[in-house]
């Protein structure tokens, strides 16, 4: 006599991990749906990454990272229609913010994978990388094309990615 699971595999939730499993689809639409609830929202009526918008940029990740691996070297990149942009009139976008009207460039630091700094550190002295990393001259990092690794660094320079508008 087999024994019965503890909880119903349909749903995809795994109680020792506290994870649920979703359609990749599903969450995509979701992530559309919220962004576009989000921007009926009144002007700055959201402070950029502290109210839901940092759990729903986490799940855009996710569905970009399944994505990567479902279409291997037929994926375009990141569905930007998820992300949030710098020029959404809902967000209060933080002072001094390093993305603000900067090009970005993308760093290979040795032993740290790769990570984005603002334009005006291509002559390398502040060091310092869009989502805090810091790394030294000696690391004698190198300048790489695309994305950069880090997530966090990757969801900043997505920010001011040209996108389609219109309706999805």
């Amino acid at each position: 006599m087999s024994k019965k699971p503890a909880h119903d595999p349909t749903y995809g939730y795994d109680p020792e991990t506290n994870t649920v499993r979703v359609n990749q689809h599903d969450l995509a639409r979701l992530l559309l749906m919220f962004r576009s609830l989000m921007r009926e929202q009144k002007p700055g009526s959201w402070e950029h990454m502290r109210d839901y918008d940092l759990s729903f940029e986490r799940l855009a990740d996710a569905v970009d990272a399944s994505s990567q691996i479902r279409y291997g070297k037929r994926w375009t990149g990141p569905d930007l229609r998820m992300r949030c942009t710098t020029t959404e009139p809902v967000y209060d976008w933080p002072e001094g913010a390093p993305y603000d009207g900067e090009a970005t460039f993308t760093w290979m630091v040795p032993g740290h994978g790769s990570h984005a700094s603002e334009d005006d550190q291509v002559d390398l002295y502040s060091n310092t990388a869009l989502c805090g990393f810091y790394w030294v001259k000696a690391d004698r990092p190198r300048r790489v094309e695309g994305l950069p690794d880090c997530p966090e660094c990757r969801r900043e320079v997505q920010l001011g990615a040209e996108r389609p508008r219109g309706r999805w």
